[in-house]
């Protein structure tokens, strides 16, 4: 966690010391294409990675000063014009324009007809929304809202666990969400404890239940199971599909000889 700790204070010492540049330039008006760049990696994403470095730990203060210096650091981007994107160049800083400071952007997959979000909407979530969480609001759909684009190689993905279960101790989760998050920390190897849920109960088990009235959805190391409720049939010329909500999820890691098993209130 030492290592997490200097990560989060240095990646914000960095953030700092770029704006004061950035203001100079922007003052001058000097600012290049190389600063534009530098906004969006070592400011933005710097700001991103140390607030969830540092919320993953509990250096709320580390967030609370990101979450402050990001505020400044569009005020900066606003007296400069600098809300400019260049996709041939991966340059997406035009979004924040749009961006509520006080809640982020949401990323709802059900309602967002943006297609795939920006990189740049994603890492101001990380310094809005894990900032807001500290002050009673929950975030939602978290690995996705602050955790898209990092991926299971990303040497950020068990930070971005540890973050989204400390989410999830704050704020506890639907049967799914946790169980999502408990097959993917079985996956890692990361020996968590159960979870509290929103709408239900969470157990550790030590061998796998009898699911033959399962539906099995993962295979692998980690096997989910998922008992359905209320189930439709729903048929179209392109196949069909079965729906309906979760009363049961059993999370297993043959290899671990571990898992949890969650049920839905009756």
């Amino acid at each position: 966690m030492d290592e997490w700790e200097r990560t989060a204070k240095v990646l914000l010492a960095n953030a700092r010391e770029f704006l004061e540049r950035l203001r100079d330039e922007v003052r001058l008006n000097e600012v290049t294409v190389a600063s534009l760049l530098d906004v969006q990696s070592t400011f933005v994403l710097g700001l991103a990675d140390a607030s969830l470095y540092a919320f993953s730990i509990g250096r709320d203060e580390v967030v609370e000063s990101s979450y402050r210096l990001f505020l400044e650091g569009l005020e900066v981007l606003k007296a400069g014009h600098l809300f400019i994107s260049e996709p041939e160049l991966d340059l997406w800083l035009s979004p924040l324009r749009e961006m509520n400071p006080e809640r982020g952007f949401s990323l709802d997959r059900r309602f967002s007809l943006l297609g795939e979000p920006k990189p740049t909407m994603v890492w101001a979530n990380r310094v809005v929304q894990l900032r807001n969480a500290l002050h009673g609001k929950p975030v939602r759909d978290p690995l996705r809202s602050i955790g898209y684009g990092i991926d299971e190689g990303d040497r950020r993905f068990p930070v971005l666990l540890k973050a989204v279960r400390r989410l999830y101790t704050l704020y506890p989760a639907p049967i799914d969400e946790t169980a999502r998050l408990l097959a993917l920390e079985l996956g890692l190897g990361l020996d968590e404890e159960p979870l509290e849920c929103s709408d239900g109960t969470c157990e550790e088990i030590a061998e796998l239940p009898d699911v033959s009235s399962f539906r099995k959805t993962v295979s692998g190391d980690v096997e989910l199971y998922y008992l359905i409720e209320n189930s439709k049939g729903l048929h179209s010329p392109w196949g069909s599909l079965s729906v309906g909500s979760a009363r049961e999820i059993v999370v297993f890691s043959r290899k671990k000889g571990k898992g949890f098993r969650l049920r839905g209130a009756p």
